[in-house]
C-alpha cells in the first residue's frame, strides 16, 4: 500500500532547501557559485581557453595548446570544484574535439549556438503534422495549452536562430488555416 503523496513529501519540507524552479534561482545559483566561477575563469585564462557556464554546465573552450592540456585541466577542474563544495557529475563530464558536434544547454556549439537539426526537423515535423490533421492529433504530451506551448519552442528557436523560426511560424500560421477537405477527414 502507498503513502498518501504528502506523508511522503513532508520530511522533504520540514528540512531546510531552497525551492527549485523559482524566479530567484538563477541569481542563488550565481551567488553561490560565484568563487567558483572566479577561480575556474582564472584556471582557463592561464590556460589559454574560455570559460563559461550556464546554471549547472561548465564549459571550456580553446585552442589546439589548451587541447593538448585538457586532461590534465580536467583533473585541476575537478580539484577546485571539489575546494568549493560541488560535486563534478563525471557522467556528464566530455571532452570534445573541434570535429565533433558540441552540445551543450540544449545547443550546439560548434561555430556558433544553433539548434540542433534533429531538435528542428522534429518540431517541423510536429508543425506540419498539425497543419495536415490537426494540433489534437500531435499534443503527445497532453499540453492543456498546446498552441502555447508551440509557440514557446517556436520563440526558443527564434532566439538562437532567426532565419529557422521564421520557418517554422510560417508552418505555426498555417495550423488554423487548413482546406475543408482535410478537415473532413
Amino acid at each position: 500500500r502507498r503513502e498518501p503523496a504528502r506523508s511522503r513529501v513532508h520530511p522533504r519540507l520540514a528540512t531546510p532547501h531552497l525551492p527549485q524552479g523559482a524566479p530567484t534561482s538563477p541569481a542563488l545559483a550565481n551567488l553561490s557559485a560565484f568563487r567558483l566561477d572566479c577561480r575556474l575563469a582564472a584556471l582557463a585564462q592561464a590556460a589559454g581557453a574560455d570559460y563559461t557556464r550556464y546554471a549547472d554546465d561548465l564549459l571550456f573552450s580553446g585552442g589546439e595548446d589548451f587541447a593538448r592540456q585538457a586532461r590534465r585541466f580536467e583533473v585541476m577542474v575537478g580539484a577546485i570544484i571539489h575546494e568549493e563544495g560541488f560535486r563534478p557529475n563525471h557522467h556528464k563530464t566530455r571532452l570534445l574535439r573541434q570535429g565533433q558536434k558540441q552540445h551543450a544547454a540544449g545547443l550546439v556549439l560548434n561555430q556558433k549556438p544553433n539548434i540542433d537539426r534533429r531538435e528542428f526537423d522534429q518540431l517541423k515535423a510536429i508543425l506540419t503534422n498539425c497543419v495536415r490533421h490537426g494540433p489534437a492529433s500531435q499534443n503527445r504530451g497532453d499540453h492543456p495549452d498546446f498552441a502555447a506551448h508551440l509557440e514557446g519552442r517556436i520563440a526558443w528557436v527564434s532566439f538562437i536562430h532567426p532565419g529557422k523560426g521564421a520557418k517554422l511560424r510560417g508552418i505555426f500560421r498555417q495550423i488554423g488555416n487548413r482546406p475543408p477537405e482535410v478537415l473532413a477527414e
